[in-house]
Order: C-alpha cells, then structure tokens, then sequence
C-alpha cells in the first residue's frame, strides 16, 4: 500500500504521542517529545544591586506563577531562609486563585470539545436547556441567544471542523451540551474576576511581585481595604466554582460514567504545601487507597533509557516512508527523560493533590469529594481514571473556594499583630538549592546550583516531565503510556477518545498523536 509522508514542524518544545490499535483498542503507547530545560535561558538570570538574584518574578513562559515561587524558594533553600507567617499565606492564596482559574480555563475553555459537541449544542431546545440551568437569567431566551452565537462559531469554524460524524463519541442530551457551553462563557467571567484578585496582591502577567525572596515586599498593599475587596471577589465567584462547576462534572459523570473505568495510572506524588508531601497507590479495584511519605532523596531522572529495537525507533521518532516526519527547529532541546520515585513513575497534578489531601485528612477535600463522588452515583474507586481527574479539578476547586476566606481572615490578624513581612538573608559562596511548588498541573522542582557568588546552572523538573514520560530502562511505563491502555478509538483520524485521557494528563505544550491502526495498516497524525 502506497503511504504518503506527513512533514510535522516542531519549532520548540513539543510532545509526541503514539499509540497502536488493535482490534480497535489501544494496545500498546510511547510518549515522547523535546523541550528546553536550562530555566537560564527563560529567566535570563542576572543579579540585582545586592548581588542577590534578580530573575524570578516571570518565566516568561506557561505556569509562570509556578516558575517564580519555585525559583524563589530555591535561592531561600539555598540560604537557609525561612519565610514569616504572613508571607506564606500570601503565597498560599495566590496560589489557590491561580490554581482556580486554572481549573476553570482546563475544563470550559481548552477542552470541553473533548466532551461537549457543539453540533449537539446547535441541535438543543433552548426552553428545556433552561429547565437543566442552575445560574439566574438562564431562561429560553438566554439559551436562544446562545445559539446564535454559538451558530456564527461553529460556521467561522468552517464545515471540515463538524463534530456530526463523530455523534457516536458523544453523550448526554443535545441541551446538556448547550448548557455546558453556556457556562464556558460564564466561567470566562468568574476568570476575570479571579484575575482581579490576583491584580490586587500585584501578580499579573506582568510578573507577581507579590513573590519576593525572604518574604513579601514592603509596598504591596495588605491593608483592611485592599482585603475587603479581595473578600468582595471571592463572594463574585463563590456560587460558581462551589455550586455550577461540580454541578456541571456530575452532570458529565453521570452520561460519561464508562469513563471511570479507562486511563488508570498507578502511584500518584504530591508535594503540596497544606497536607505535605505525599505518595499514594490506589488499590486495585477497590475504594481503599495507600499512602506514604516520599522522598526526595530517591527523585532521579533517566536521560537515556536503554531502548531496543522498535521502541527506540519510536522514541527517537525516527521515520519510516509513510510515517510522521518531526522536523525540530533550532536551539537546545531536550528527549524528554524517565523521572522517577526510586524504581517508580508517578504521576502528578489535581489527582494526587486531591487524593493526597483526603488520605492524609483534609475535612474540606474528604466532604466535597464525597459529596461530589455521590452526586455521580460513583465510588472512591472511580477516582483511579480519567474521568476521576476531571472530578478532581472540581473538587479542588470547591474546596479551595471554601477555605479561601479563612486564609484572609488569618492573614489580616497576622498583618495587625505586627509580624514581619520578611527576613534578611545573606547567600553562601556556594551551593544548592531546592524550590517545590504545587502548579495547577502538578508538581513543580526548580535546582539552583551556585558558585562563587554566580548562578552555575538553573534546572527544573516540570508536571509534564512526569506525566509524560517514557518508559525507563527496566520497561517501566510512564503515566501517559500506562493511561492509554485499553482505550477504544473509534475513529483513528480523529482519536477523541486519546485525546480525552492526553488532555487529563494536562500537556504544558503542544501535543502530536501519532495512530497505528494494526487491523488496517494505516497511520494517522493529530494535533492536540
């Protein structure tokens, strides 16, 4: 059979997905892919007055937020610093506003295609829509209205995008699907609003000043005022992310309920800064799930891994005649490498924090995941899948909405009390130092190593390093590989069904799956 060869150009970092098919299933993964890795060259590291590193209020890439706590924290390990009291629940409360608007931006924005049809959506009622509705004025009217725009998106879209063909991956009623997409809109507005709050603590995307090392700078404002409208926000966006977010992921559990049963990983890692660092194993097929203290000690990475034969050729991405041929563009680039807990790939992100936090006896977590798991008509077992990380991102939301005005109120009476806002610090000749932070996708590690007064080398370890690795040298396969296993793909042209698990997993980059079809012999390319 003749192929024909698709050129894919790779300007900068970029993941590389295949799967083979048989019998329609998923039988066997490798994720692959490059990046940059040296943060010297996103942060462009250079010293203030003070000889004290000046780099860290913007990445300049994705999770910025993230990037500038971890650096910090490496430079504050590697001088023995300590943060005050009130410092650290600055961090904690931007870090849940950003963690929210993350979570929002994932499900309504980036990939509610993966879910939701927008064909199916042109198809609705509008009156019974609104019967489904939970937000005040989500009457017939708004939801006719709604299509008519949603009508001009899906014509700008062009005919060759149409979700028609593709009904059969598609659950729920055609008025679920227009209800979800009306609530994107609504969620771009609570974004805003979360937005303004991070504007008053000064983090935007022009960096976050709010982060200093040693503590917090002296003019950012944390008087009464300022905190009263940071309350007032919350109150904008309380109903949303408490009430119509999970409402809207029991809805999708309840049609998708067959979900719960694809994209099982293994052990989970989380080292998030309320419950602790944590490793949790589910137990299969059960509600009970493990849990244990990692540690960072047995944290390693795997460069190279002894491939052999056809793996390695998949790996490396070397091309036949007919297949995919990644072209890389210039600049130093990375294979991704194994990361690994000892003999162990783990993956991270809202799973593990979530499940990390109930098993180590976070109250909110254990009652909004409960409550959220019945309103599914699901157990904790379900949690071990794809549609398990979805539900965690509500769930973590929720939670985090919840506990937001009780970091104010803390904060205000540490700020009245007279606590400092920072420390002095002095840097050691030389030496490392370790920054972790918990982003929205997961665990974060930034290394900092020093010498003579210089940064000598400035290396992270990002979320999408874990979840998307490859299998190591003893065959152990990364979150991804495992996840994928077992999937059913009904349209190898368009594996929506990869792409639900892939998107879960929460790629920081652009993402290829490549499709060997076994039973056809063909091979097929997507861009996630």
């Amino acid at each position: 059979m003749a192929r024909t060869q698709t050129e894919v150009s790779c300007p900068a970092n970029a993941f590389v997905a295949r799967v083979r098919l048989a019998d329609g299933v998923v039988d066997e993964a490798w994720s692959t892919g490059r990046m940059v890795r040296n943060m010297d060259v996103l942060l462009k590291g250079e010293l203030d007055a003070k000889g004290r590193p000046g780099f860290v209020h913007q990445a300049h890439c994705l999770c910025n937020d993230g990037h500038a706590l971890a650096a910090i924290r490496a430079v504050e390990d590697l001088a023995g610093v300590t943060v005050p009291h009130g410092a650290g629940l600055v961090r904690r409360l931007v870090q849940s506003l950003r963690c929210m608007q993350e979570h929002l931006l994932h499900f309504y924005q980036f990939h509610l295609p993966d879910w939701a049809s927008l064909d199916r959506a042109l198809r609705a009622d509008p009156a019974r829509t609104a019967a489904l509705a939970a937000l005040p004025g989500e009457d017939a009217t708004y939801f006719r209205a709604l299509k008519e725009r949603l009508r001009g998106l899906a014509e700008a879209r062009g005919d060759g995008e149409s979700d028609a063909r593709h009904d059969d991956a598609y659950r729920g009623t055609d008025e679920l699907h227009l209800l979800l997409y009306g609530h994107a809109l609504d969620a771009v507005r609570v974004g805003r609003s979360l937005q303004a709050a991070l504007a008053l603590l000064d983090c935007g995307p022009k960096g976050f000043k709010a982060y200093r090392i040693g503590g917090l700078p002296e003019d950012l404002d944390l008087g009464a005022e300022s905190l009263d409208r940071l309350r007032a926000i919350l109150d904008e966006c309380r109903g949303f992310l408490r009430t119509v977010f999970p409402a809207d992921l029991t809805r999708l559990a309840r049609v998708y309920g067959s979900w719960s049963g694809l994209g099982a990983g293994e052990t989970l890692l989380t080292w998030d800064d309320v419950t602790g660092a944590v490793l949790v194993d589910p137990m299969d097929g059960e509600a009970a799930w493990a849990h244990a203290q990692p540690d960072a000690a047995a944290i390693r990475e795997e460069r190279e891994p002894d491939w052999q034969g056809a793996d390695r050729h998949r790996y490396r991405l070397f091309a036949d005649r007919g297949e995919p041929l990644f072209r890389w563009g210039g600049g130093v680039y990375f294979w991704l490498p194994a990361p690994r807990h000892g003999e162990t790939a783990c993956e991270v992100g809202p799973l593990a924090r979530v499940m990390g936090g109930m098993l180590v006896g976070d109250r909110d977590l254990d009652r909004t995941l409960s409550d959220l798991l019945g309103g599914c008509g699901l157990t904790m077992a379900a949690m071990n899948s794809t549609l398990g990380r979805i539900l965690a991102r509500g769930a973590e939301s929720a939670a985090l909405m919840r506990s937001l005005p009780g970091v104010l109120d803390e904060l205000e009476r540490t700020l009245l009390g007279g606590a400092p806002r920072s420390v002095d610090f002095a840097l050691p000749r030389s030496g490392v130092g370790v920054g972790r932070v918990e982003v929205p996708r997961g665990a974060l590690t930034h290394t900092v190593r020093w010498g003579n007064g210089r940064i000598l080398n400035h290396d992270y370890l990002i979320p999408s390093l874990w979840n998307f690795s490859p299998r190591d040298t003893m065959g152990e396969r990364g979150p991804l590989e495992r996840a994928l296993l077992g999937t059913p793909v009904a349209d190898p042209d368009r594996p929506v069904e990869i792409l639900r698990t892939l998107h879960q997993l929460d790629p920081c980059n652009a993402c290829h799956v490549v499709v060997e079809d076994r039973d056809t012999g063909r091979i097929s390319l997507t861009t996630a």
